[in-house]
């Protein structure tokens, strides 16, 4: 009974330190995710705001979209950090992050999307890419969802394999066709630690030489009966 039980504590031990190792988080770097830093802006609302229409610092434009600072008749304030968004008006902002893609890992996205008071509904998606191929890509989702004058936050978890096609990690963005605007742009990925598969190894080792020590103790004892 005794060597069952350190039997089993061995196990335990063996699988909580393996499992505690398979894993090690880290963040991915993303340039200007706040859109804090921006161009000149070049227009003004009559209630106050201020905009323009790109670029956008660190991101790619595809179709009119640009740097925005909300007055209140846009989004309820305060902002987070200098209250400056990005927007999109039916196309796509994207930034290549000029890595490749790591297999065998997990890819979190995380964005801030916002429904302005004072305009009808419209969609947008949120996607990770792989050069010109699409890693996983939320559907388009309606911002009806989020209430009108805020920010709710958006998160895409990508799951990669043992293989992946020669590429950068982009980030895409997408308004699907009235204004969309986005905010603190963050990317994390967890990916097994090179140590974990020789801790399982050991440790299984050790188990399976307690488990034969404990079997051939048993069968002396046995024949001593």
């Amino acid at each position: 009974m005794r060597s069952k039980l350190l039997f089993l504590c061995a196990l335990f031990v063996c699988t909580a330190l393996t499992c505690g190792a398979l894993r090690a988080d880290g963040v991915v770097p993303v340039t200007n995710g706040s859109f804090d830093a921006h161009g000149i802006f070049t227009q003004a609302c009559v209630s106050g705001c201020q905009f323009n229409t790109g670029p956008i610092p660190g991101w790619t434009l595809s179709g009119v979209g640009g740097s925005f600072l909300p007055d209140p008749t846009q989004f309820n304030l305060p902002l987070p950090g200098a209250g400056i968004v990005a927007f999109s008006n039916g196309g796509t902002i994207s930034q290549d992050l000029g890595i490749g893609v790591q297999t065998n890992s997990t890819y979190t996205l995380n964005v801030d999307i916002g429904h302005r008071l004072n305009y009808s509904s419209t969609t947008y998606a949120i996607a990770l890419d792989d050069g010109s191929s699409t890693l996983c890509s939320t559907p388009l989702i309606s911002d009806n969802l989020i209430n009108p004058g805020t920010f709710a936050g958006v998160t895409l978890t990508c799951t990669i394999g043992s293989s992946v096609a020669p590429g950068d990690l982009t980030i895409v963005l997408t308004s699907g066709g009235n204004q969309i605007d986005f905010d603190n742009v963050s990317l994390s990925v967890a990916t097994p630690e090179p140590s974990a598969i020789v801790l399982m190894i050991v440790g299984l080792g050790f188990v399976a030489l307690l488990w034969k020590h404990s079997s051939r103790k048993g069968a002396l004892q046995s024949g001593a009966c």
